[in-house]
């Protein structure tokens, strides 16, 4: 399994659009615990500091991408978000956000004219904006579920993102309206921060997606169930990049993603026995958050490798593939205490046949694992 450095990797997290199926909870084995109805996080919520994004015109039926927003944070110090919670006012079928340097993707003048702005929409492609270049410029920021309108992404407590000073927040936006009328639509961002003495662990985000995803068509005018699977071993970055012989880490939140045709993600430890511990289970609806907060953070106890599943029913005739609208995605993102940034694309599929319930079982290879080290101190 190769470890390759992030600027040589297509993605670091690719989480692109989801939609699901009925809702249902819940992990098992020591050392931790889920949160509670994919929330993303209970308890009181106080912002420190709240955002409204431009909003965007969608005309009915239009699906709209290489649309960016930013939000210029003016932080003269480093702040630590321990919660951030999304509102919209609909059609945001996904978005992914992080954090970069002010200086990361000033405006072009020469093409967006001279009204362009650090902060406020723009072309991703004007200022050559790529999620694993975002990623790797300063870190993941925050996921939204697909379709969600409101979402919260909460940390246990101890536990925040650090924002370097003079950051700023861009996301990339997927938006599709469904309806017979135009749609004018914001996303609005709290969050809640804590204070520096308080942070006794700075998170940073796993993530995996399956590039080569195959899911089988519908037999006879019957939907067709499968699940995808990954699994990775992470012994080779945690001694190349940390010098550490042990994988050993806690898990603090996970957001699973995948499409209208999807049914289920599962995120789980492996022990080299095979024996497995799940960390996140669950079962949610289009719209609904597809996200937990893991409190008390749940620990490897060992495990070399990470597992994550996708089950699916696909009622179409056609095999589903990755894609956006009318594709399909089995991705996750997970924020560890690890000090170690990973992604994997995932490689080649295998077909492995069908279990006893006649649902098709496919198991992907473990891709190239993009690695580094999140903090020199």
């Amino acid at each position: 399994m190769r470890v390759i450095a992030l600027s040589s990797m297509l993605t670091l997290l690719s989480m692109g659009c989801g939609e699901g199926s009925t809702a249902g909870l819940g992990a098992g084995g020591s050392g931790g615990n889920p949160g509670t109805g994919g929330s993303g996080g209970t308890g009181a919520f106080t912002p420190t500091l709240t955002h409204t994004y431009d909003p965007i015109l969608v005309n009915d039926g239009e699906e709209r991408t290489n649309i960016c927003q930013s939000w210029v944070l003016g932080n003269d110090e480093p702040i630590y978000v321990n919660k951030l919670r999304q509102t919209n006012g609909g059609g945001w079928h996904h978005s992914n956000w992080f954090f970069v340097p002010e200086a990361a993707y000033p405006p072009d003048y020469e093409v967006e004219g001279p009204d362009a702005a650090l902060e406020g929409t723009w072309r991703c492609s004007d200022r050559g904006f790529r999620e694993y270049l975002a990623a790797a410029a300063g870190g993941v920021f925050f996921a939204q579920s697909t379709q969600t309108l409101q979402e919260i992404q909460a940390f246990p407590d101890g536990s925040a993102l650090e924002i370097p000073a003079r950051s700023v927040v861009v996301g990339s936006t997927h938006l599709l309206n469904i309806s017979a009328a135009p749609l004018e639509t914001t996303m609005t961002m709290d969050v809640e921060t804590v204070p520096a003495a308080e942070v006794e662990i700075r998170l940073t985000p796993f993530s995996f997606a399956i590039g080569q995803l195959r899911i089988p068509p519908q037999e006879n005018g019957v939907p067709k169930e499968s699940r995808s699977s990954i699994m990775c071993d992470l012994r080779e970055p945690f001694l190349q990049y940390l010098g550490k012989d042990q994988v050993d880490y806690n898990v603090y939140y996970v957001l699973g993603h995948y499409h209208q045709w999807g049914k289920s993600f599962n995120l789980s430890f492996v022990q080299e026995d095979g024996t497995r511990q799940t960390v996140f289970d669950i079962q949610n609806r289009i719209g609904e958050p597809i996200g937990s907060i893991i409190d008390p953070p749940m620990n490897n106890n060992g495990a070399p490798f990470l597992r994550s599943e996708c089950g699916f029913i696909n009622n179409t005739d056609q095999e589903l593939r990755r894609g956006l609208q009318g594709g399909e995605m089995c991705d996750f993102l997970a924020y560890t205490d690890a000090n170690l940034k990973i992604g994997v694309g995932g490689g080649e599929n295998h077909p492995m046949g069908e279990d006893e319930n006649g649902v098709a079982l496919y198991e992907i290879d473990c891709g190239p694992i993009v690695g580094f080290k999140a903090y020199s101190d």
